[in-house]
């Protein structure tokens, strides 16, 4: 739902495990990346 709210899709937890998986191709920005780099750290600190 947060990641959402960023514009960010297809970030899901695996169902028994927990945890993230983003897929990083060639086509995504590095400006992208930085950006989930900064949303995952946002998340760790709210959620931890």
């Amino acid at each position: 739902e947060e990641a959402l709210k960023e514009g960010m899709l297809g970030l899901k937890g695996h169902r028994h495990l927990g945890g993230i998986r983003a897929s990083i191709y060639n086509a995504v920005s590095q400006s992208d990346v930085e950006k989930l780099g900064e949303f995952m750290r946002e998340f760790a600190r709210k959620h931890s």
